[in-house]
């Protein structure tokens, strides 16, 4: 074999660095062998497989090692292997002990381009598989498999590698010829895409030059390269990458191409610039801090410093550098000056003042702070700021000469006051303050005032003084209001303080502070005893929160069921029964209604919601709630309201029907024959065009001149024994009184006992407030009555009530609408499956908010009614989970039940993703209102969300 391919084949093998991780520890054995049948280079394997050391066995000649039909076997293999063929096949060697035993071995060609270099033999022992001939076929296929993953370990390392191992070109366009597939998790582009075009087309332009000019210079060189550089990712962003190769050279000196394994360092390039980042805002607060900066090692020799230093001490850099500090200090501060410094060198960070004498021998004092300088939590040195603070020692000296002055001024305040220097010590103190704090003036004086007075915080725990505010003002300079801290007494007892701090600044510079402070220990009794009172306020609210709930609960089962029981056949008697208690459960209702308006009221919880409304319609609604009980006694019942009367207002509309409806239902209740009318009119005698005014009379019992001013008081009943016949708590007209007042106007009444009463309150309804144009109203001036335009009809529906109705009725043609209800008490479930039966639809019924989690995982819904107060998870926070679940399309309009109403509620609900809430008790009127109001947005993929009121809050009991 000639020397050039002798060499090429032995470059091959040592510069294939894969090659040789297999080679060395593959289990078989591996020969080299050249062009003229010579073992080349054997592996470990073979010295194990063969007995013979690699250095023996390459020397050893075919008759040591296989008979005469071994060694024609080899030979035919090996000259077909020459010529570019694979072979295997099986054959007889002898061990140096002697030993004969069977190989499984194959014959790979080895190229170089397009020649044949050389051959690789691949030998597997099958002496145990030759025994056996059963096992044998087994062996032998399992030899093959192993052959042929040998054969794919060196493409696995290639294909599997994590970094990009490419070929290139060794010329000016560094042409891919080979890319692993880690191209497209590294760079976006798969093999195939940047195969054949240049490595140059993908680097930032800024580095094109560097990188070809380190080529250049790294083909003169065998040795491995590495270089950093950006390469441009597919998706248009540039990535740091660093690339470590070499030139592969070929038998003739040339190069022949490039390897290179390349891998992405951005993540590792980005923190080398953060930390440059951070080294150079080191560098720069070090250089251009105001203060003198320095650091000094253990031995207290400077070792690096700023400009400032070298103007403080008069000292140039050189100078100072090595320079041990005790060779500026004043001989009088130089051993509290050594103390400071090894505290520090114990890790104790140390503030104090001392004296410096500059090169030209003048003192200078100085205000130093010392940290150490801790290395793998090792203090390693000392790092020191230092500030001229003799102009502020001058001033101080100054304060001390008008501190009598001071004295006789701040000795006529009542109010603690004192003042600190830059230090925290006292500089000056009034009479008050010193009473106050039990100490003599000239004893508190020169203190440190942290730890004399304001060593802990109010929760007894200790105040740091880093924490203080005072010591914080004295740093940064700006001024502090406390509300509530500890002072302490020379005594020991502790008073609390409210106090105000202020920094004391001298020609732009922070010489110290002022502190005034008040004992407050006897404002804050007051304090606890409001809080105390609001905490029974809150108590009781929440009591009457709950109790709504424990009490709804129950009697929406009674309502609802009697509601049911009315729907069905029963005889004169049974329906008179069940009719008893329905306007029983319903008076209950009203009664619980006061009481919690009432309550809201009292605390200052009722809340009013201000908005643009139709007057006509806010009238219209509460009159036409009682036109059926009205046309029940042939009373006539109706509205009018004046021409120049404004269509639109601006008010709370639910509190202006709350007031409506509580006064007609009076006048109804109390009125057996003849009239009840609503009039609303402008104001007479008032320049404001905005105030309102509204008339409710009736021909009922009146009242007595004598009890007309007991009539807005709370829990007031005027006719003791006409009360026990219509009901009643004496509490409603005394929350129409606080509605009122609330809405800015005021109530009265004008009553003729036996003749009846006219009840008279005005309206603000500020028209500047209005976000659109008034429109034509329709029908001013036009009164309604029970007996000509609006008396109830057979089946109790009237005017819009009827029209609702109606509609929901057409609701009921919708087969397949699905609902699901969520509500844990028995009765109620039982009622709201028997309501919607007799609306045409069977609901599914759960029992708290994770049976709903489920159902709605398994079925479709289409409306969901949720009980808020339900166990296990209630129905808001189950509402914002089902909106987190499913999609936008998917999504079900969900219903809020309440036993208990409130804005803040309300709010909650429609915020966790409820459309409405309903209070209990639910009747068939309102699912059908319901059902007729949302009927159209059941049909559509996106619920739009509408504000809606509880009955609570609504007594006309409206959606």
């Amino acid at each position: 074999m000639p020397k050039d391919k002798c060499g090429l084949l032995k470059q091959l093998i040592s510069e294939d660095s894969t090659y040789k991780l297999l080679y060395d520890n593959l289990p078989d054995a591996i020969c080299i062998i050249d062009a003229n049948g010579n073992y080349v280079e054997v592996n470990r394997a073979t010295e194990t497989m063969t007995g013979y050391p690699a250095s023996h066995f390459v020397h050893l000649s075919l008759d040591e090692l296989f008979c005469e039909q071994g060694r024609k076997k080899k030979e035919e293999y090996f000259l077909k292997a020459l010529n570019g063929e694979t072979g295997t096949f099986e054959i007889s060697f002898k061990r140096k002990d002697g030993e004969i035993r069977d190989g499984y071995t194959t014959y790979i060609p080895i190229r170089h381009g397009a020649e044949v270099v050389g051959v690789f033999s691949i030998t597997r022992d099958i002496t145990a598989e030759k025994a056996n001939q059963v096992k044998g076929m087994t062996e032998k296929h399992r030899m093959e498999e192993a052959l042929r993953e040998s054969e794919g370990q060196y493409r696995l390392i290639s294909e599997y590698s994590m970094d990009l191992i490419s070929r290139h070109t060794a010329d000016e366009k560094n042409t891919y010829l080979y890319a692993s597939p880690s191209s497209y998790a590294l760079l976006g582009y798969e093999p195939e895409e940047i195969i054949g075009t240049s490595a140059y087309d993908y680097l930032h332009p800024e580095d094109v030059d560097s990188v070809r000019e380190y080529m250049r210079t790294s083909m003169n060189s065998r040795s491995v390269y590495t270089l950093t550089y950006r390469v441009r990712h597919k998706d248009g962003r540039y990535i740091w990458f660093e690339s470590t190769g070499r030139y592969r050279y070929l038998d003739s000196g040339e190069i022949g191409e490039i390897i290179s394994i390349s891998r992405d360092v951005t993540e590792r390039k980005q923190s080398e610039r953060r930390l440059q980042e951070s080294q150079q805002r080191y560098r720069s607060l070090f250089e251009y801090s105001p203060s003198s900066v320095y650091s000094m090692d253990l031995n207290g020799r400077y070792t690096s410093l700023n400009s400032n230093l070298e103007a403080l001490l008069g000292y140039g850099r050189e100078e100072l550098l090595g320079m041990d500090f005790q060779q500026i200090i004043d001989r009088e501060d130089l051993t509290s000056t050594l103390y400071h410094f090894e505290q520090a060198k114990k890790g104790n960070p140390q503030n104090y003042e001392t004296t410096v004498i500059r090169k030209d021998g003048s003192p200078m004092e100085i205000a130093v702070t010392n940290v150490p300088i801790i290395v793998d939590e090792r203090v390693v040195g000392v790092f020191g700021i230092a500030t001229d603070i003799t102009e502020r020692t001058r001033y101080v000296e100054q304060i001390e000469k008008l501190s009598y002055l001071h004295a006789l001024i701040l000795g006529s305040v009542s109010e603690g006051i004192y003042g600190l220097d830059e230090n925290g010590k006292t500089v000056f103190i009034n009479t008050a303050a010193a009473e106050m704090l039990g100490y003599e003036v000239s004893e508190f004086i020169g203190q440190s005032n942290h730890a004399l007075i304001h060593h802990t915080k109010i929760d007894g725990a200790a105040y740091p003084m880093e924490e203080c505010p005072i010591i914080q003002t004295l740093k940064d300079g700006k001024p502090r209001v406390i509300k509530e801290d500890v002072f302490w007494r020379r005594d020991g007892s502790s008073f609390l303080v409210e106090y105000r701090v202020n920094p004391m600044i001298e020609r732009g510079q922070l010489i110290g502070a002022v502190v005034v402070f008040n004992d407050i220990t006897g404002e804050r009794e007051i304090m606890r005893a409001k809080e105390s009172a609001e905490k029974a306020t809150q108590a009781k609210s929440e009591f009457l929160a709950m109790m709504s709930h424990e009490i709804r609960t129950p009697m929406n089962g009674v309502i609802s069921m009697t509601d049911l029981l009315l729907e069905t056949q029963l005889d004169e008697d049974q329906r008179y029964y069940a009719e008893v208690i329905s306007s029983s459960s319903r008076a209950l209702l009203s009664i619980l209604n006061d009481v919690l308006d009432f309550s809201k009221i009292e605390a200052g919880k009722m809340a009013l919601e201000y908005e643009t409304f139709h007057l006509e319609s806010c009238v219209a609604a509460a009159v036409e709630l009682f036109l059926p009980e009205a046309a029940k006694k042939g009373i006539e019942l109706g509205y009018a309201i004046a021409p120049d009367v404004p269509s639109q207002v601006y008010s709370d509309p639910s509190r202006l029907r709350q007031v409506l409806v509580n006064l007609i239902g009076n006048a109804v209740k109390f009125t057996e024959r003849g009239e009840i009318r609503v009039e609303v009119k402008r104001s007479s005698g008032n320049e404001s065009a905005d105030l309102l005014e509204f008339r409710i009379s009736d021909t009922g019992i009146g009242i007595p001149s004598g009890k007309l001013d007991r009539l807005f008081q709370s829990f007031s009943q005027v006719h003791p024994i006409m009360n026990r016949k219509y009901g009643g708590t004496g509490l409603g007209l005394a929350i129409c009184k606080k509605i009122v007042e609330m809405l800015g106007g005021t109530i009265a009444v004008d009553s003729v006992d036996g003749a009846g009463s006219t009840f008279t309150f005005t309206l603000f309804a500020d028209r500047s407030k209005q976000d659109f144009t008034e429109e034509k109203r329709f029908g001013a001036g036009v009164e309604v009555a029970a007996g000509a335009q609006g008396s109830a009809s057979a089946d109790g529906q009237w005017g819009i009530a009827s029209n609702a109705a109606d509609t929901a009725d057409t609701e009921n043609g919708k087969a397949g609408l699905s609902i699901l209800v969520a509500e844990d008490h028995p009765v109620t479930c039982q009622a709201f499956a028997q309501l919607f039966e007799q609306l045409g639809y069977k609901p599914d019924i759960v029992h708290n908010g994770m049976e709903v989690i489920q159902a709605v995982t398994e079925k479709r819904y289409d409306l969901i009614f949720l009980n808020i107060e339900m166990p296990v998870m209630d129905g808001i926070k189950t509402a914002r989970l089902v909106r987190r679940l499913l999609p936008v399309d998917k999504l079900p309009l969900m219903i809020g039940l309440s036993s208990c109403g409130g804005t803040e509620k309300r709010e909650r609900c429609l915020a966790s993703g409820m459309s409405a809430i309903l209070s209990k008790p639910i009747n068939e009127e309102e699912i059908r209102k319901l059902l007729a109001t949302w009927g159209g947005e059941l049909d559509q993929t996106e619920r739009i969300p509408i504000l809606n009121e509880s009955r609570s809050e609504n007594p006309s009991g409206n959606l």
